[in-house]
């Protein structure tokens, strides 16, 4: 696959500060003694963000809570002023800014501007897309926004193959719109976006994988990520999970049940590292909190610095230390497991 240029690792080199370090530093401290003393220490603020911008999506993918209809939340956008306050507030610690959660985020009509004030404040900032509006327009704005990394789903090399898990979607519009995300980082001068494919491998495509590699390079990818996929449905999943165990983060055990490999460790990176913020300002601890069922405070009506330091995180985090079974999404979690391939 093509190798990443300099400029991308240059390009987040750049919004790094001492504040940000020290923070960085402090938060995998106080995770490490955390995990030593089996005590809630948190030093530090999440270095890494993600702010859900809508629960849209036109397309339904069997397996994401929207696409199936199982999302039970109902704000589709999140609000502008409120998405602006939180960037005010945690600019100065985090490294990473993910604008995705559910939801198609280019279905957002304030994206473009959510970008653009993210990368003004030094923020290192991601999406990703269903590749279903990278018409002209969009890929200029997308250019134009700053962007720093953009993800697109392609889950297969031919339209057949795509549409199995991509229900409505069209290769076609994917391969267009990066030819010309191409065509215009060409012509402005612009390294950025970085652009990866990223492939879910079920059973239906687990053939194309290597085919992947030449397919992203072909049409103008910087890089592709072969990644598991999660299954919302454990009876369902035994007909959809890859034949080839590399391709997936489950097993069947000897009952027959579909499980997680590997034994779920009284620990995670992310409760110290990472936090999600929804369409409703509600915050969660994870991406795998996809209904907000873990809820940790509001940023409607409080800051997140007092939500991380909250006695409802240092709860969690502890129940995380003692008995991490006891959280249903975690049983689904892939913490400690690499996902991708």
């Amino acid at each position: 696959m093509n190798r990443i240029p300099m400029t991308h690792y240059l390009t987040f080199l750049k919004k790094l500060t001492f504040k940000k370090i020290l923070n960085f530093f402090l938060v995998e401290i106080s995770f490490i003694l955390s995990v030593l003393l089996r005590k809630t220490i948190v030093w530090g603020l999440p270095y890494t963000v993600s702010i859900e911008p809508t629960i849209l999506c036109s397309l339904k993918c069997p397996e994401c809570h929207t696409g199936a209809g199982i999302l039970t939340r109902k704000n589709q956008m999140i609000d502008n002023v409120l998405y602006r306050r939180i960037i005010d507030e945690i600019n100065s610690t985090t490294l990473y800014l993910i604008l995705y959660f559910q939801g198609e985020p280019l279905m957002n009509k304030d994206i473009f501007d959510m970008i653009r004030y993210a990368s003004g404040n030094k923020i290192f900032t991601v999406t990703s897309t269903n590749g279903q509006h990278l018409d002209r327009g969009n890929t200029g704005k997308i250019i134009g926004s700053g962007l720093d990394r953009l993800i697109i789903s392609v889950d297969g090399t031919d339209q057949i193959t795509y549409e199995k898990y991509r229900k409505g979607g069209s290769l076609k519009k994917i391969i267009e719109g990066t030819q010309c995300i191409k065509e215009l980082k060409i012509r402005s001068g612009s390294s950025k976006p970085e652009v990866i494919f990223q492939f879910l491998v079920f059973r239906h495509n687990e053939n194309q994988v290597n085919e992947m590699e030449r397919f992203g390079k072909k049409h103008g990818a910087d890089k592709v990520w072969i990644k598991t996929a999660q299954v919302t449905d454990m009876d369902q999943g035994r007909n959809i999970i890859p034949e080839n165990p590399e391709y997936t983060r489950y097993r069947i055990n000897d009952e027959g049940e579909l499980t997680i490999k590997g034994k779920l460790k009284n620990r995670c990176k992310r409760l110290w590292r990472t936090t999600v913020v929804t369409t409703d300002g509600v915050v969660v601890p994870c991406c795998f909190d996809k209904n907000a069922d873990y809820g940790m405070g509001d940023l409607n009506g409080n800051n997140l610095t007092w939500i991380w330091k909250d006695q409802k995180y240092t709860d969690f985090r502890m129940v995380i230390l003692k008995d991490r079974q006891r959280i249903d999404i975690c049983n689904n979690c892939t913490e400690g497991i690499s996902v991708y391939l």
